[in-house]
């Protein structure tokens, strides 16, 4: 499976969740955008950048790349996202079917790469897991009408 089609995935996942959660869900036209969709959470429109997360045996870790790709022909990019590029990045970890729920300021405060432990061997929790399935996040955050700094 291509990192298109695993991103394809991670979008239908976020929008059924959205859904679920009776938000509405506008998809953007075209990927030049810095984020993918847009949750309308009681009127509140959040802009939401959605990542799929690959399993890196080595690490025992599920691994996400929290940097933007741009891809023109043969030439690839990496470009660090900015604070004002969306408001969420939710990261599908599809073999367990859940998403990390990171606000845009906690993301891009990452490396260039975010490992997930999903195992129950660590001697201490780590700082990611707050956002495991974190969904309440958008929702205060909409409540609130928070913005990143």
């Amino acid at each position: 499976m291509d990192t298109k089609l695993k991103g394809d995935i991670a979008e239908q996942a976020a929008i059924l969740n959205a859904l679920k959660k009776g938000w509405g869900v506008l998809r953007t036209v075209g990927d030049r955008l810095p984020y993918d969709l847009v949750f309308d959470v009681d009127g509140v429109l959040v802009r939401i950048q959605v990542k799929a997360a690959w399993y890196q045996v080595s690490d025992d870790a599920f691994v996400v790349d929290n940097r933007r790709t741009k891809t023109n022909r043969r030439i690839m990019r990496r470009q660090a996202y900015i604070c004002t590029d969306f408001d969420f990045a939710l990261v599908f970890l599809e073999e367990l079917s859940l998403f990390y729920i990171f606000p845009v300021d906690v993301f891009i405060a990452y490396g260039s790469q975010i490992y997930l432990v999903e195992s129950g061997k660590r001697q201490r929790r780590p700082r990611s897991a707050k956002y495991r399935d974190a969904w309440d996040l958008i929702s205060k955050w909409a409540a609130r009408e928070e913005t990143c700094v």
